[in-house]
């Protein structure tokens, strides 16, 4: 049996992720790990998209 994941997030990804969540704006983001702001949204959403997946496939079936 194969368990496939998807590769663990970087910090930047999880940071920009918990930044924004935790109410800065993208820009904010984007100045405290220091890139630009349409970076820092695609961090978190990279971020986003790996946690999913993960939990997806660690999913157990119920039925």
């Amino acid at each position: 049996m194969t368990i496939h994941t998807t590769p663990p997030a970087t910090d930047d990804e999880r940071d920009a992720w918990q930044l924004h969540e935790d109410g800065l704006s993208w820009m904010q983001v984007g100045h405290e790990i220091g890139c630009t702001e349409s970076a820092a949204r695609a961090f978190a959403a990279a971020y986003r998209h790996r946690t999913d997946v993960n939990a997806a496939r660690n999913q157990i079936g119920l039925f």
